[in-house]
Formats: structure tokens, C-alpha cells, sequence
């Protein structure tokens, strides 16, 4: 028996020492990796640093023209670039801001769910901590109780009892009391492992807390930069358009040829297209009123003129300075006539402030199809059929123009061509 209680005493010391040990252990865990790699964000600033030299240039050659006052156009174009350069500046940081909204919202959502799990793994520390104290103070007070009993051995326990039915009841007492013992202590290290396990589990969660914190503040601080950044750049094109539209205004005094001013809005934009696309959509479905239109846009004989006019400021594709131009815009005064240059059903009729203004879409059959921009106020509206000839609008300069005319544009299934071939 005294073999025993050693061996009991000694897994008692072992277990004191286990649990001094196990109240101070510490876990490290890797730091988190980052949603954007090293190499990637390292393309992209080379490619912030070129679209930057660019602009430079570009501001550099822009200088140069405005000391000629014979240039007008090629500043316009010259300007036309730099604005083309800081919208693709603008994307690149609006990709950037996007990216890192992702991010904190997903280190957001590790967050919250970490801190949901610290406090399930705390409750569970707590529960283990109540049943390992109750099988401690159990195992202690038997402790004492030995102690104070003396390290007698089995036999002085024995010879000490006064008759046989004493012998036997302290005999199996003994042995009672051993596995007893022994299976307290083997429970007292079970819970004592488990609330390790847990504690180390626990100060995982808090590290993994803490390093998602710092990239989150981290994420903040580039998001704010960034957004700074873009609020610069969005100045910077605004003054550059406003230079732009400025310059053809002059130029429209000088020449007589109306513009689309430069829109760069595009959000709007890509309404714009999305709304006509649709159209187009619909109207090769046939549905409702609206006849199926596809084919290789052919039409027998040629389209009316869309007004009385024949003075032509802005001609297909180009303007004067080069840009981009998809129609013809026949000059006008504001409140003149415009027909339909062919009979066919009406598929788009929008009143815009900006881009196309007040404009109209005229279905024709076989994908041709025909629109009128810039009008003062139109006189039809989606699935109304027209003939050619009809007056559809008043022509003027709403949306983006910069002066009375009627924009003019020939489409076969949705894609502009030179109206010239049509007239």
C-alpha cells in the first residue's frame, strides 16, 4: 500500500507542476496573408507610374500649343488624351478602393466571427475550470486526510486492527481508496489537458483577432489614401473638361462646327448604351408592337435628309480636331423640323439632360435603324409607327451639345455606320 500511496503523491506533485505550466502556455500563430500579393501591387503602382509619365507628357505638349493660337484643334485633342489618361487613372484607383473594400469586409466578417468564437471557447474554459476545481478540492481533501493519517503501510493498518472483521473491512478500504485515489488523479489530468487544449485554442483566436485588426486598420488608412487620391484626379479632369469644352466653344464661333461637348460621367454613359441595347434587344425579339429587326441593315433606295438643312458642322466619323464623331449633324436653328428619314416604328424616345439630350430611335426593318439627337421636344414615342417624311421632333442643343444642330446617325443592328451611304 505504501508503494501506492507514493506513486499517488507523486502524480499529485506531477499534476501541480502540470498546472503551473499550463495556466502560462502561449501560442504564436502565422501572421495572415494578405488578399493582394507583393507582385501584384507592385504591377500595379508601375502602371500608375506610367499612366503619371504620360500625363506629364501629355501636360508638356499641351503647353506647347497653347502658346499657337493657330492649334485649337490639336490642344482639343491633346486634351482629349490627358482626360483619356486621368479616367484611366481613376480606374485603376477605383479598382484599387474596390479591392480593399473587399477586404474589409471580409476581415470584417473574420472578425466578428472570431470574437463570437473567443466567446464560446471562454464559456467552454469556464465549465471545464468549475469541473476540474470540484475534482481538485475532492482530491485534496483526501490528500489531507492522508496526511494526516500518517504514511502507514498496508501491514501497520492491518496489524493494528483489533479483531478479523476489522482486518478485512481496513483491507478493503485500502483497496477502495487506492483506485479511487487513482481515478481522481487520472480525471484531474484528463480536464487539466482539456482546459490547455482550450486555452491554447483560446489565445489562437486572440492573436488571429489581433492581426486581423491591424490589417483592417491597415486597409482603412489605404482606403482613405486612395479615395484622397481620387478626389484629386476627379478635380484635375474636371478642369481639364472644362478646358476642352471651353476651346470647342471657340472653336464652334470660329468654324460654326457644333460638338459634343466631353462627357465623363460613366455611369450615365453606360445607362445610355444599356438603354439602347436593350432596345435593340427587343426590337430583334419583335416583341410587343415592335417588328423583329435583324439583317444586314440593305434598304431599298436611299433615307431623306432628317431636316430641311444641308449644312453639314460635324461630318462621319471624325470632327476637325479628330475626335471621335458617329454621326452627321446637319446645322440648324433650335425649334427647326426634323422627320423621319424612313418609315418604321419607334424602339428608344428619352428625354436626357445629358449625353444624346432629348433623342429618338427609329426602327426601319432588316437592322437599320436611325436616331435624332439633341432635339428641344419630341413628338412620338416608343411603338408609335411613323412614315417617312413625318416630323418626329424639334431640333435644339439639350443634353451634351454645344450649339443647335440635329445630331444624325444611321445604326445596322445596333452599330453605327457612315450615314452617307444611306443618304
Amino acid at each position: 500500500m505504501k508503494s501506492v500511496q507514493s506513486k499517488g503523491f507523486i502524480k499529485a506533485i506531477s499534476l501541480l507542476l502540470c498546472l503551473c505550466f499550463a495556466f502560462s502556455t502561449v501560442f504564436c500563430i502565422p501572421a495572415l496573408a494578405e488578399e493582394t500579393t507583393k507582385a501584384s501591387v507592385s504591377d500595379l503602382q508601375e502602371k500608375k507610374d506610367k499612366i503619371k509619365e504620360k500625363i506629364n507628357e501629355t501636360q508638356q505638349k499641351i503647353d506647347e500649343l497653347a502658346e499657337q493660337k493657330d492649334k485649337t484643334a490639336e490642344t482639343i485633342t491633346a486634351l482629349d488624351r490627358k482626360i483619356s489618361l486621368l479616367q484611366d487613372q481613376i480606374n485603376l484607383l477605383q479598382s484599387d478602393i474596390d479591392n480593399l473594400q473587399a477586404q474589409i469586409k471580409k476581415t470584417q466578417e473574420d472578425i466578428d466571427r472570431t470574437e463570437q468564437e473567443i466567446v464560446k471557447t471562454q464559456q467552454e474554459i469556464d465549465q471545464k475550470q468549475a469541473e476540474f476545481d470540484q475534482i481538485f478540492a475532492d482530491y485534496c481533501q483526501r490528500l489531507r486526510a492522508m496526511y494526516i493519517s500518517g504514511h502507514t503501510s498496508n501491514l501497520e493498518v492491518l496489524l493494528t486492527s483489533i479483531d478479523i472483521s476489522s482486518i478485512l473491512t481496513r483491507s478493503q478500504m485500502i483497496k477502495s481508496v487506492s483506485k479511487q485515489d487513482s481515478d481522481s488523479l487520472d480525471s484531474l489530468m484528463k480536464k487539466m489537458n482539456e482546459i490547455e487544449q482550450a486555452k491554447a485554442e483560446l489565445e489562437k483566436k486572440r492573436n488571429q483577432l489581433k492581426k486581423d485588426k491591424e490589417l483592417l486598420e491597415k486597409n482603412k488608412k489605404s482606403l482613405e489614401e486612395n479615395m484622397e487620391a481620387m478626389q484629386q484626379s476627379k478635380s484635375e479632369l474636371n478642369s481639364e473638361v472644362g478646358k476642352a469644352n471651353a476651346i470647342m466653344r471657340k472653336l464652334n464661333d470660329d468654324t460654326s462646327e457644333y460638338q459634343e461637348a466631353i462627357e465623363t460621367n460613366e455611369k450615365q454613359l453606360k445607362e445610355v448604351q444599356m438603354e439602347i441595347d436593350a432596345a435593340y434587344a427587343r426590337a430583334s425579339r419583335g416583341t410587343g408592337s415592335i417588328q423583329g429587326s435583324t439583317g444586314d441593315g440593305s434598304h431599298s433606295g436611299t433615307l431623306s435628309y432628317p431636316t430641311y438643312s444641308r449644312s453639314v458642322s460635324a461630318g462621319y466619323p471624325n470632327y476637325s480636331s479628330g475626335r471621335y464623331h458617329g454621326g452627321v449633324d446637319f446645322r440648324c436653328p433650335s425649334g427647326t423640323k426634323v422627320c423621319a428619314a424612313a418609315s418604321g416604328t419607334v424602339i428608344v424616345a428619352k428625354n436626357l439632360n445629358y449625353s444624346y439630350g432629348h433623342y429618338l430611335i427609329i426602327d426601319h426593318g432588316n437592322g437599320l435603324s436611325t436616331l435624332y439627337a439633341h432635339n428641344t421636344t419630341l413628338l412620338v414615342g416608343v411603338g408609335d409607327h411613323v412614315n417617312r417624311g413625318d416630323q418626329i421632333a424639334f431640333s435644339g442643343s439639350t443634353g451634351n451639345s454645344t450649339g443647335p444642330h440635329c445630331h444624325f446617325e444611321v445604326r445596322v443592328n445596333g452599330t453605327r455606320v457612315n450615314p452617307w451611304n444611306y443618304l
